[in-house]
């Protein structure tokens, strides 16, 4: 969400600031216009002269609304049409991809593979067919020679979905990436989870892993469906006594949290027994919701680019680099769901009937709003099983005059209330002189402290929102020395002008792993197999609380 966020911010500021000026000028003119009036009529009443003061008060608001309202289109306009020309994958989209109205009684997951299998054929065919020579060159994940491409880049295409059932599960996972993502984000703790005996699905949400357009025309709906398709069908392949558990990557954390809440009063729907989240989509950008308008934007305009808030070059095999506008209202309208769902539970008194849910999170995060996942989820949980971890920023001395800590603000007043019955875990330096992380620990109102074998790697500042579910030693985002030829967009550096450039500068700064993925990893397998336990039958339908 970073690079729609900031055109946007940037786009508003502007407008906002123009309007402020002609806000001003009507100001002083209303101004001067009481003083006529008062003036030239004091023999005809103050309720004439209020009345015409209300109007011109009226007129210059709807003015200046009007006026803000061109501004704002005009720049819209003007940054839609210096975007990139859009290619086949910004215009073109697998015709048979899932919808929420395609969901019907009996519809399962085999039914979403098989359509799925569909959509991947017809992508295929686009590729081979009539945008085979709009990129002839070495980076571009549509050409099927090409270092990018997500068929030959690993060891399989991790675009699509996949289920891997274990012989005598302890558990059932589904794992949920992000937006504009793939499985590809959960590829490393799903294998982990399924060696530990879990029955996992990766489930590629609709929209993803083809092309940017199908992203264009996605709704939260679509998304929302799959994820009760996959959830029933992988608890039918349960055993009765075995915890059903979704993870949640990002705009996948979102879905996940919908999906718990779903079920405690949908009984058509398996409970959730326990929920992971990684950097969630609890909350996004406010800006967000201006994205609404851009059905009218290209209309008026008549430039299909308006539809588009960045076009990049797409050399991620696994990520879309291009961004719809489709994808933040989207994204907004769960989040709103997401929270209006939790501010019901709470209102009710039910939120004990939440499954424990652990979240990992960096303390900045450039996507989603950190404070968010704070108030609105974790201030409110009723379970002492639920685990908040903060990756915090990198504090060693030399690098303090480079470190923006304006988030401290907004997010660590919230963590200082010491009466919340869920544990807050942060990784933190161990003093100002050393790179060394130390683990502090609140439960119960206690602070405990755990010295680690871990280091934050030389030049490495924070985590990001992308990092966190990414482990160092990954073949794509990962750190290590790539042999040449192969594609490694963890090590990728390029000298230019960012202008000269069809890539986000954003490739080459944001942390792409996490270095303590491990220390998390086995952070997760261990609190599932202390808190993720099924519930009885019998209660199933009736809470889902935890002592």
């Amino acid at each position: 969400m970073n690079k729609s966020t900031v055109w946007q911010t940037r786009l508003i500021r502007i407008a906002l600031w123009l309007t402020l000026c002609v806000a001003v000028l009507a100001a002083g003119a209303l101004l001067v216009e009481w003083s006529r009036i008062s003036r030239t009529l004091p023999n005809r009443g103050w309720n004439l002269q209020m009345v015409r003061l209300a109007g011109l008060v009226a007129a210059n608001l709807v003015f200046t609304a009007l006026l803000a309202a061109m501004i704002l289109l005009y720049l819209w306009v003007r940054t839609a049409r210096a975007l990139p020309d859009l290619q086949g994958w910004h215009i073109q989209r697998p015709a048979s991809e899932f919808q929420a109205s395609d969901a019907k009684p009996g519809y399962g997951l085999e039914d979403y593979l098989r359509q799925e299998e569909q959509v991947f054929k017809e992508l295929h065919d686009l590729i081979a067919g009539p945008w085979v020579n709009q990129v002839p060159n070495a980076y571009s994940r549509y050409q099927l020679d090409s270092v990018c491409n997500p068929e030959t880049v690993v060891d399989r295409n991790w675009n699509r979905s996949l289920v891997l059932e274990a012989p005598s599960p302890v558990g059932g996972v589904l794992l949920l990436h992000g937006l504009s993502d793939s499985p590809y984000s959960l590829r490393k703790i799903g294998q982990r989870l399924h060696a530990e005996g879990y029955s996992v699905v990766w489930l590629r949400m609709p929209g993803h892993g083809t092309s940017p357009r199908a992203l264009a025309d996605v709704s939260w709906q679509d998304w929302t469906s799959a994820v009760k398709v996959a959830a029933r069908s992988l608890r039918e392949k349960l055993p009765r006594n075995a915890p059903l558990i979704l993870a949640g990557y990002s705009n996948g954390g979102a879905l996940s949290v919908d999906y718990a809440l779903s079920a405690i009063d949908d009984a058509s729907l398996p409970a959730a027994d326990a929920v992971v989240l990684f950097s969630p989509m609890i909350g996004i950008n406010p800006m967000a919701r201006i994205t609404q308008l851009y059905h009218t934007v290209a209309l008026v305009s008549r430039n299909e680019k308006a539809q588009w808030s960045s076009i990049n070059a797409e050399i991620d095999p696994f990520k879309y680099s291009s961004w719809p506008m489709n994808a933040n209202v989207q994204a907004w309208t769960l989040t709103q769901v997401v929270e209006r769902k939790l501010a019901a539970l709470q209102k009710s008194g039910r939120m004990q009937q939440l499954p424990p849910i652990l979240a990992m999170q960096s303390v900045v995060d450039s996507t989603v709003v950190v404070p968010k996942l704070i108030t609105a989820l974790f201030d409110h949980l009723d379970s002492d099983a639920s685990e908040l971890v903060l990756f915090d920023v990198n504090r060693v001395d030399w690098l303090s005059n480079l470190l923006n800590l304006s988030f401290e603000q907004s997010v660590l007043p919230k963590l200082k209330i010491s009466d919340r019955p869920y544990r807050l875990t942060v990784l933190q330096n161990i003093n100002p002189g050393s790179q060394q992380l130390t683990i502090k620990s609140r439960s119960r109102g206690k602070i405990n402290e755990q010295e680690t074998d871990l280091f934050w790697p030389h030049s490495v500042v924070s985590l990001s929102h992308v990092a966190v579910p990414i482990p160092p030693d990954d073949p794509i985002y990962g750190t290590a020395d790539r042999d040449e030829g192969r594609l490694s967009l963890g090590t990728l550096s390029i000298r230019a002008e960012p202008s000269a450039l069809l890539i986000s500068d954003s490739m080459f700064v944001r942390c792409r792993n996490n270095p303590f993925y491990e220390f998390m990893e086995n952070r997760i397998v261990d609190w599932l197999s202390e808190n993720a336990t099924a519930m009885p039958d019998d209660n199933r339908s009736q809470t889902h609380g935890r002592s």
